[in-house]
């Protein structure tokens, strides 16, 4: 009979647990092969691959397992997102975008998928729209872009993902000022277009455009009233929106996985993700590439991104002007 009592209290102990739940740091984050892969939905070269590969490189330091960096480009983020859609939901495929996929939803008639499709996990970052002309040209300072365009209304043509386009377009119409703008799926192609000359600017993260300034480009303005990293010293003096008298913009860099990921390993990715982004190396690598860790948990980072959602979905319409 004591037999039987002792085996009666273990398992109601262990019920117990089941319907306490266990703590983020003790959920059951198991991946095959012992590594996590991370999905960038742009192509190599862009901001966000560079976030992707600076955490990879460190994420034994919090993950206890590799992360492999996988590159999705498509549809304006489109393509990765339904990636990580097709994937299990146990946490193993995490997507990192920034706000380029959800305006290109947006934009969208019928979308392929809904924003909501998406469990937010973490906020890494924010980051702002710059903008960059070739040097010398009668636009390439913000008074100069101001009176070129004025004058020669939908003539400058401008490249940049979506999320960098919806920032210089929602600056722009504030100012009266029209441009056309031209979308590109990631950020590397646009800036060889424009080097190229077959686009007159682009928008870009200060950290993709701080090392063709001064030489092959010059800095126009920053359309967010967040000051660019003091490292990036070619930057030091530029223009921000507060300075135009008009009103800011910046993004979310956000981290997600598929909407059926069980809370508990959503809470223990959010927890690891906070670890990662205090790993020493991993904060020298982002200031060096002239970005700063913004990190959001995961109740915060949620809350964030419906914010971010609910603001694109009024802002979209400018990008059809």
């Amino acid at each position: 009979m004591n037999r039987y009592f002792r085996i009666l209290a273990v398992a109601v102990l262990s019920l117990s647990f089941v319907f306490a739940g266990v703590p983020p740091s003790e959920a059951a984050l198991k991946c095959p092969r012992n590594a996590i892969t991370f999905v960038v939905p742009f192509g190599a070269g862009g901001g966000t691959d560079r976030w992707g590969r600076i955490l990879a490189s460190s994420a034994f330091d919090a993950f206890d397992m590799g992360m492999r960096v996988v590159n999705k480009p498509g549809a304006s983020g489109i393509v990765g997102w339904k990636f990580l859609l097709s994937k299990k939901p146990d946490g193993c495929t995490i997507l990192m975008a920034s706000p380029t996929p959800v305006i290109a939803l947006l934009r969208e008639k019928k979308p392929p998928i809904k924003t909501s499709q998406v469990k937010i996990v973490a906020a890494a970052s924010a980051f702002r729209s710059i903008l960059l002309s070739a040097p010398g040209k009668p636009y390439a300072s913000l008074d100069g872009l101001k009176a070129y365009a004025k004058k020669n209304p939908g003539k400058l043509t401008l490249g940049g993902t979506q999320s960098h386009l919806l920032g210089q377009t929602f600056f722009l119409n504030q100012l009266g000022l029209k441009v056309t703008a031209v979308p590109y799926s990631g950020t590397g192609k646009a800036i060889s277009d424009f080097l190229g000359g077959h686009v007159n600017l682009v928008a870009i993260t200060a950290s993709s455009g701080a090392g063709l300034v001064p030489k092959r480009a010059a800095a126009v303005v920053n359309t967010s009233n967040m000051p660019t990293s003091k490292k990036l010293k070619v930057f030091k003096g530029l223009p921000m929106a507060k300075d135009a008298g008009v009103n800011d913009i910046s993004f979310m860099r956000w981290i997600g996985v598929h909407p059926d990921t069980p809370d508990a390993i959503a809470d223990e990715l959010s927890e690891k993700f906070g670890k990662l982004l205090k790993v020493k190396s991993v904060k020298r690598l982002i200031g060096k590439i002239g970005e700063e860790i913004i990190y959001s948990p995961r109740a915060k980072a949620e809350k964030e991104y419906a914010d971010m959602v609910k603001k694109m979905t009024g802002a979209v319409a400018l990008l059809k002007k």
